[in-house]
């Protein structure tokens, strides 16, 4: 057997971003390696995800007190926030290098919750075994993850997509958003509209990943983009964004409309400040469904996810846009090119 590594590089919070992300909140730094026990396994990682919604974790203090996302009240999400000098974690990819138990051998394909590092020490009962079956790997933290069972379940389960709907995907160029907009097309929507934030995103958009059209939200009034593109009203809207987003599709929703807050990203961005759009009393008058949602309520399987994501996947009718960082040592600058809009797709770290 070859040697094994006693200790690993990841990164640890120094402290709680505020108001702006900056590379003094993180340090990448050495970690013990701890002796494997029985029923243990080590990983050595070869991909992470970074998502928006790890800054809610940093800001675990202030933002997600204001947002309901964790504590007492909220039993079901599975993301813990950060503590000041413990290592970060998150979803990623790896390689068994050792095991301690029967159920995993060195070499199998793992997804798991410690990422954030190159190497990861794990109770195997906590981490999932993958079988790729000529599917890139890496798909298993996006379309063939959470992000995707995010998309798939949001838009069928809780937003009730139909048959000719007119659907409405904001931050459609990341990860979840360039997936709810293509599975709304395969769905049978009659038209699908996304928002991003610059025009080459919204060009791609449209051309790569089939929206109908798209709304460059820097280009002018967001609720007068929205009405000229939707003149007859939208049926199903797909937050991401929440904010002037929430707004504008408040303002052209058809009655009996129905909106998945699935994300907040004005709110993780302005450290939670705000709350509900002026116009929010519209939905009492609209009949209109709002259906607060996260993805973790879900890990028990949503029916036909398991078969249809991968069919379309290699049959290449959904595409799998992925922007990639190389490097453990990059997994802050991926992070913050996030939220500067310097991405598409999903966000990855190859380690």
């Amino acid at each position: 057997m070859p040697k094994l590594p006693r200790s690993t590089r990841g990164w640890i919070l120094n402290r709680r971003p505020a108001p702006t992300l900056s590379p003094d909140d993180v340090t990448l730094t050495d970690l013990a390696l701890p002796e494997l026990q029985d029923g243990q396994v080590l990983i050595r990682n070869t991909h992470m995800a970074v998502l928006p919604s790890m800054l809610g974790l940093m800001r675990a203090d202030t933002l997600d007190q204001r947002l309901g996302v964790h504590g007492p009240h909220n039993p079901h999400s599975a993301y813990m926030p950060y503590t000041l000098g413990d290592p970060m974690t998150g979803p990623a990819l790896g390689e068994v290098l050792a095991s301690r138990d029967d159920t995993l051998q060195p070499g199998d394909t793992v997804r798991h919750m410690l990422g954030w590092r190159e190497h990861a020490t794990a109770p195997a009962n906590t981490v999932e075994h993958i079988q790729p079956k000529g599917l890139p790997p890496a798909l298993f933290l996006g379309a063939l993850g959470l992000n995707g069972l995010t998309a798939y379940a949001g838009l069928l389960q809780e937003g009730g997509l139909r048959t000719g709907d007119v659907v409405f995907v904001s931050a459609a160029g990341g990860s979840v958003g360039s997936l709810a907009g293509q599975i709304a097309r395969l769905k049978g929507a009659a038209r699908v509209i996304g928002s991003a934030g610059t025009s080459g995103k919204c060009d791609r958009l449209k051309a790569e990943l089939g929206f109908d059209t798209a709304i460059n939200y820097t280009a002018g009034d967001l609720t007068k983009q929205l009405h000229q593109t939707a003149p007859d009203g939208i049926d199903v809207y797909f937050d991401n964004v929440g904010g002037d987003h929430l707004h504008a599709a408040i303002e052209c929703m058809r009655p009996h409309g129905r909106i998945v807050l699935c994300g907040m990203l004005s709110q993780y961005l302005s450290g939670g400040e705000g709350g509900l759009p002026v116009n929010a009393s519209a939905a009492i008058g609209k009949s209109l469904r709002l259906t607060g949602f996260q993805v973790f309520e879900h890990l028990e399987g949503v029916p036909g996810f398991a078969e249809e994501m991968p069919m379309w996947i290699a049959n290449h009718q959904i595409t799998c846009p992925q922007t990639a960082f190389d490097g453990i040592d990059r997994a802050h600058e991926a992070f913050q090119a996030l939220f500067h809009g310097h991405t598409t797709g999903q966000t990855l770290v190859r380690i």
